[in-house]
């Protein structure tokens, strides 16, 4: 039976970049199908599929060009910290450990399986979101007062509750037609239990998407620049 050649950092190469183009050209359908939002949720659908592809594609690709170097240890070494970014709650079960601290990262995992989660809005609209979120999530800070007498020398503080600022006003004439916005999702197990609730980023979806594809772009030639240390003998500081 033949042997499967070893695979070249250029394959690797070429194998992430065309995720990569897929994600964006998917992107760059979602801007021309605003208007209809079947077809939109369908570009939508295979924005995400073709964008956690990429995450699939270094665990696969790269992890394998590793492993032929036979330094599979120090790729894992980098991978580790980077997966601690965007690990999503059943994998985090599994593996016993913590959810991804990227937010929007976790969101467009769990909805690359449930797209339906989407909802036509306006400018106006995600502004009163955002100003909402600020006004719920504002600590309320303590004032501290300082009382001198100056016929006795004595000191008195005491603080007090300042009310938060109120939240910007929307500009009613700013409204934007054809932006979607996602929702609430739910993670169900294979009781009917919900396990998880995890909130949509609040901006719109393309520009939510948008800001993906740089992460997944950084992600690339992070994980690039990593095999070429490798092949080079010259992966310091893991």
């Amino acid at each position: 039976m033949a042997k499967v050649p070893p695979i070249t950092l250029k394959e690797v190469r070429e194998k992430l970049d065309d995720k990569l183009y897929e994600a964006l050209d998917f992107l760059e359908d979602m801007e021309e199908t605003k208007q209809n939002q079947v077809r939109f949720t369908h570009r939508v659908s295979a924005f995400l599929s073709a964008a956690d592809s990429v995450i699939l594609m270094i665990e696969k690709h790269a992890t394998r060009f590793a492993r032929e170097l036979g330094k599979e240890y120090l790729f894992t070494a980098w991978y580790e910290p980077k997966q601690d970014l965007f690990r999503a709650p059943d994998d985090a079960r599994k593996n016993k450990k913590s959810v991804g601290s990227d937010a929007t990262w976790i969101y467009l995992r769990a909805a690359r399986d449930d797209t339906i989660h989407i909802e036509q809005t306006d400018l106006v609209q995600l502004i009163r979101l955002r100003a909402f979120l600020v006004g719920r999530g504002h600590l309320t800070a303590k004032l501290r007062v300082e009382v001198i007498n100056h016929e006795s020398g004595t000191v008195t503080v005491s603080e007090a509750a300042s009310e938060p600022p109120p939240p910007p006003k929307p500009d009613e004439s700013k409204v934007e037609k054809d932006l979607w916005t996602f929702k609430p999702i739910e993670l169900v197990d294979k009781g009917g239990n919900i396990t998880d609730i995890i909130d949509p980023p609040m901006d719109d979806v393309v520009s939510i998407c948008r800001d993906h594809v740089d992460k997944l772009i950084t992600l690339v030639e992070e994980c690039l620049d990593s095999c070429e240390r490798l092949a080079g003998n010259q992966f310091v500081g893991y």
